[in-house]
Order: structure tokens, then C-alpha cells, then sequence
């Protein structure tokens, strides 16, 4: 008899630290999900000006961030109905996330040792084929206050009209791109490692910050699994 009231506190215990711990992870996917649109529709810009860039990665977090809130959401029905079988597959999903955000911080780090050779290469890539249409060296000029790869002068040195874009321009409205003292000085090369870098370790920290979150969810669920069942196997005997 003992044993059941026993059995029945730590089973109380872990069911709150559970149901707590899924409003946090719940949260936590929420955050992730923002930070995936975030690097979708911001970052994107000028990650995608690097030769080396596959676009997949914001497209992963934000999979990975719908999951975790997919999963929280099932699962509180699961934490209230105390089932064990539901409890053991909400820890293997948990376990699986883990897998996934380990996963994603990994190829961040390794992406970004190798970003700075891809990121010169396509800059100068993009200038020698410049194609007004196609905006996004525009944009990172014209946001970022840069011109160039080094400076303004490889738009003469490289590109195909040997013309240096307004973007580059300190004021569009009072410019002219002959005067070189009207554009930009800083090259786009040093401007957006700089920014990406800075970015990217919120990504990774991110990254790192929440994979331990399942292991600590899945060691929840498991272990609730597993008093429910001695529970019941003590209620039998």
C-alpha cells in the first residue's frame, strides 16, 4: 500500500514537471519558428549572395520549429490520459527533435567556417554578370551602406557595364555615381561577414540552447511512462 502512495506522489510530480516542461518546449517552438522566418526573409538576402549557400537551411529550422509545436500540442493530451504507450512515443519524438536541432547546429558551424571563400566568390560573381533585375546585391548595397566586394572600384574593374550602381549611392536623390566621393567606401565583402557572422551565432546559440531541451523532455516522459506502469503492476500484486 505504501508502495502505490509512493508511486502515486512521483507519478503527481512528474506529470507537472512534464506538463510544465511542454508549455516551455511549446514556447520554445514558437521562438524557433520566428527565428526561421527571420533568417527565410532577412538573412536569406545576402546568404544567398555566397556561392555555397543551398537555401535549405531556414527551410529546416522553420520544419523543425512547426514540429515541436505540432508535437507539444498533441502531447498534453497524452501528459493528461497518463498512457504509457503515448508517453514512450512522445519521448521518441522528443529524442528524434534532438537528433534534428543537433543536426541543424552542426551544419551552421561547418557553413559558417566555409561561408567567407563563398561569400567572395559570389559577390564577385554577381558583379561581373550584374543584372539590374535581379536586386539582391542591390539591396545589400543600399541596406548595409557598402558598394563592391573590396570597394566601389570593382564595379568598374568587373562588371560588364563598368558603370558604379546608384545603390551605392550615400543619397540617391543628390548622386552621382562618377564622384567618388558620392558612393559608399566600405566593400560588401567585409560589411555582411560581419553581419552574417554576428547573426549566425543567434542561430547557432539557438541551436545549441534548445537541443538539450528534448533529452530533458524524453527523460520526462519515459520515466512517467514507467511509473505508471509500476503502478499499475502494484495495484495488480
Amino acid at each position: 500500500m505504501g508502495n502505490q502512495f509512493k508511486n502515486v506522489a512521483i507519478i503527481a510530480c512528474l506529470k507537472t514537471f512534464l506538463f510544465v516542461f511542454n508549455i516551455f518546449f511549446w514556447l520554445t517552438g514558437l521562438l524557433i519558428l520566428v527565428v526561421g522566418l527571420w533568417a527565410e526573409f532577412d538573412l536569406y538576402k545576402y546568404m544567398e549572395l555566397s556561392s555555397d549557400f543551398s537555401g535549405t537551411a531556414p527551410h529546416v529550422i522553420i520544419g523543425i520549429a512547426g514540429l515541436i509545436v505540432l508535437i507539444s500540442s498533441v502531447a498534453f493530451s497524452c501528459i493528461i490520459k497518463g498512457q504509457p504507450v503515448l508517453l514512450y512515443i512522445y519521448g521518441g519524438f522528443l529524442v528524434c527533435i534532438f537528433m534534428m536541432d543537433a543536426g541543424v547546429g552542426a551544419s551552421v558551424v561547418c557553413y559558417r567556417d566555409s561561408f567567407a571563400k563563398g561569400l567572395h566568390d559570389g559577390l564577385s560573381h554577381t558583379i561581373s554578370t550584374y543584372d539590374p533585375n535581379k536586386a539582391n546585391f542591390d539591396f545589400a548595397q543600399t541596406k548595409l551602406h557598402c558598394c563592391g566586394v573590396s570597394n566601389y572600384t570593382d564595379w568598374m574593374r568587373l562588371s560588364p557595364q563598368r558603370v558604379i550602381p546608384i545603390s551605392c549611392c550615400l543619397d540617391t536623390n543628390r548622386c552621382v555615381t562618377a564622384n567618388y566621393n558620392d558612393v559608399y567606401q566600405r566593400g560588401c565583402y567585409e560589411v555582411i561577414t560581419e553581419y552574417l557572422t554576428n547573426n549566425m551565432n543567434i542561430l547557432i546559440g539557438v541551436a545549441i540552447g534548445t537541443a538539450t531541451l528534448p533529452l530533458v523532455g524524453a527523460l520526462l516522459s519515459c520515466s512517467l511512462a514507467r511509473y505508471i506502469e509500476k503502478s499499475k503492476y502494484d495495484a495488480i500484486n
